[in-house]
């Protein structure tokens, strides 16, 4: 009997095993499946990263509203190309009511609210809804505060959506997003003049909130807070650039509030939370007008190096380590398909502009047929100060988004 129960263990066990392998199979099988659908599924989420499709906003031209401006001038500047309205601006606060023991979130200030849905409006009527034209508020300006970061960034968020009128799935929006505009202060010891963790924490964590309920968000860095031409980080922007000497050139003395990739955080922690980002070629003493001018290197040469730099070498390469986001390490910023490059729309400097439109147009148009990445558009400052609308026209003509047919010449 003893042999007999051997037996059938014998032949019980061999039978499980030869039932597992079937069983085995199957799970690997299974595995194999969930593997892709969440491959198929991961795709699907990086293809639709940017609430700024590339089908319906294939090149952007990005005009500014100055301080608070609202008015008729507006209209030419779309007929002319512009296609992303950015207005100015909004201030994010802590705010004490009546009643509330608590202060809450707020963001305060801004162009007329009438005035602002008016002109929306009144550009559907003209062809131009929102299918066509996006409208942005900005939050940050020179010299302006930089945000109340008692709050977290899901309390500016349902800050921004009662501020933006939307309601529900973001229906009745004023607003189809926010762009960063932080910025520094002519008082060298002014607290502005650095981003604290919390102030970048916020901005990082506030756009992804945003982005992720279908908002664009764009930022728009002047040179020295996005530099491609370093790799260190400071959170300070009350810095120099060591190597630019300017004083050969007018005897002024050196610029003290140049950055030094301050708004790489947030990009670095999400980067698929930005859909476009302008670069401010014009920030007072750029590299831009450092080279244009005092080394003589011509515009179009200056431009193609740049953006050469930007998309087609390594991005711009930051290194956290010695940081309070140290955690990051070394990071590479990659912004194909992102890129925006910003003007301005009025001479400075004794006339001189570090870049201007149409050399920028003829660069991009070189680069191309040598088959670079695309740059995503052009960004200028500001409607006021181009009441025709010259730059926009050259941006229009050359990216395509103009709807006018007379073209500008403008050099």
């Amino acid at each position: 009997e003893e042999m007999q129960d051997t037996k059938l263990k014998k032949i019980h066990t061999a039978g499980a095993r030869r039932a597992q392998i079937p069983m085995r199979l199957l799970i690997l099988l299974l595995t194999r499946l969930f593997l892709t659908q969440l491959k198929c599924a991961s795709a699907s989420v990086s293809s639709t990263r940017t609430n700024l499709p590339l089908e319906q906003f294939p090149r952007i031209v990005v005009a500014y509203q100055s301080w608070n401006q609202c008015d008729e001038s507006v209209y030419q500047h779309v007929l002319n190309g512009a296609n992303i309205i950015i207005w100015f601006k909004t201030d994010m606060i802590s705010v004490s009511s009546d009643g509330v023991l608590e202060p809450v979130a707020a963001f305060t200030q801004g162009p007329n609210r009438t005035c602002v849905e008016d002109t929306i409006a009144r550009l559907a009527i003209m062809g131009h809804d929102r299918s066509r034209v996006k409208h942005l508020i900005s939050v940050g300006g020179w010299d302006a505060a930089h945000p109340d970061t008692s709050h977290t960034a899901a309390e500016y968020y349902d800050a921004f959506q009662t501020f933006n009128g939307a309601t529900g799935t973001n229906t009745g929006r004023l607003y189809d997003g926010l762009d960063w505009d932080l910025e520094g202060n002519d008082v060298l010891n002014a607290p502005t003049n650095y981003f604290t963790v919390e102030c970048l924490e916020l901005m990082a964590e506030l756009s992804n909130l945003l982005h992720a309920n279908g908002y664009i968000v764009s930022m728009a860095p002047p040179e020295s807070y996005l530099d491609v031409q370093t790799s260190e980080f400071s959170q300070s922007v009350a810095l120099t650039y060591p190597t630019d000497v300017w004083n050969v050139y007018d005897g002024k003395p050196e610029f003290t509030l140049h950055g030094r990739n301050a708004y790489a955080y947030p990009l670095a922690k999400y980067p698929d939370a930005f859909d476009f980002v302008s670069f401010q070629m014009y920030e007072t003493r750029s590299h831009a007008f450092y080279n244009t001018t005092v080394l003589g290197t011509s515009q179009v040469e200056y431009a193609m190096a740049y953006i050469e730099r930007l998309l087609h070498n390594d991005g711009i390469v930051v290194d956290f380590t010695d940081s309070a986001f140290a955690f990051l390490g070394k990071q590479t910023l990659d912004l194909t398909d992102r890129v925006v490059v910003g003007l301005l729309a009025k001479h400075v400097e004794n006339d001189v502009l570090p870049l201007t439109a149409k050399n920028l147009t003829r660069a991009i148009q070189r680069l191309e047929a040598r088959g670079s990445k695309r740059v995503r558009g052009g960004m200028y400052w500001c409607i006021r100060d181009d009441p025709e609308g010259l730059v926009a026209s050259v941006l229009g003509d050359f990216f395509g988004t103009k709807t006018t047919n007379d073209s500008t010449s403008i050099s």
